[in-house]
């Protein structure tokens, strides 16, 4: 099977999705514009699916459309909802969680998350996907197993970092929220930091009821999406500190690094 990094190669948790393509792409150099989030129009959500009729296994993760149009937060809602977004994550200190990914291609994968703040994250793949994504708290890096390589990025340099700052504040003049959007009893609110546009940016989705931080979606500067879904989080939960390293599978260079 051929292996290759795609055009999505600028963001590392959309390079997973990239791993398993059948075929070598060639993106010519272009030059780049500005990242614009466009208005957020489509009122869909990944919904996960947990059960199934015995001997007819339902998909993992399916498009959902819901049929109300999605209203516009503003003004002082607008305020109110982000400081509900600060409070639910800045609350989260640590996260365990099943997540169902499904990436630009349709393509559904799931696996074990795992969040430490600060900086510290862990995707874990559960099928026989040879790779693996992890940051110790500085470094995101992506191991490839199968080729026995690592890319790295500052994990600060990438959309995922708003999930693993220490002290999440999006009232940051750093911070840049276009558009919030209600619909179907959730809040749907997309994160930019404008130093950061050739990374793209994130969506977060959260449980209006609840605050509770349901998905997310990450866009790549080429309009790319790959959604994950949460099933089953686990909150401020001790997480074993090897969860942040991983083996290397370079040659002369083996073991846990950090």
């Amino acid at each position: 099977m051929m292996r290759i990094i795609s055009i999505l190669v600028i963001l590392p948790l959309l390079m997973v999705q990239a791993a398993y393509a059948q075929v070598q792409v060639k993106v010519p150099e272009v030059e780049k514009e500005p990242l614009a989030v466009p208005p957020i129009e489509e009122n869909e959500v990944l919904e996960t699916r947990q059960s199934a009729e015995e001997g007819k296994p339902e998909p993992k993760a399916r498009m959902v459309e819901f049929s109300a149009p999605p209203t516009i937060i503003e003004n002082e809602d607008r305020e109110n909802v982000i400081s509900k977004i600060e409070d639910t994550l800045n609350r989260i200190r640590t996260l365990k969680a099943t997540f169902i990914q499904r990436g630009p291609q349709g393509n559904v994968d799931e696996g074990k998350l795992y969040i430490e703040r600060p900086g510290k994250i862990r995707f874990e793949y559960t099928d026989d996907t040879p790779i693996l994504l992890v940051s110790n708290g500085d470094m995101l890096s992506f191991i490839d197993y199968e080729v026995n390589q690592i890319s790295r990025w500052p994990i600060d340099k990438t959309p995922l970092s708003i999930l693993v700052e220490d002290q999440i504040d999006l009232k940051n003049k750093k911070i840049e929220i276009p558009e919030m959007i209600r619909f179907a009893g959730l809040i749907k609110a997309s994160v930019i930091q404008p130093d950061q546009r050739d990374y793209g940016y994130i969506t977060l989705i959260f449980e209006e009821s609840t605050m509770e931080l349901k998905s997310w979606e990450v866009v790549d500067v080429q309009g790319y999406t790959t959604r994950v879904a949460l099933l089953n989080p686990e909150y401020n939960v001790t997480v074993d500190d090897s969860r942040f390293t991983y083996d290397d599978p370079r040659p002369r260079r083996r073991g846990p690094r950090r």
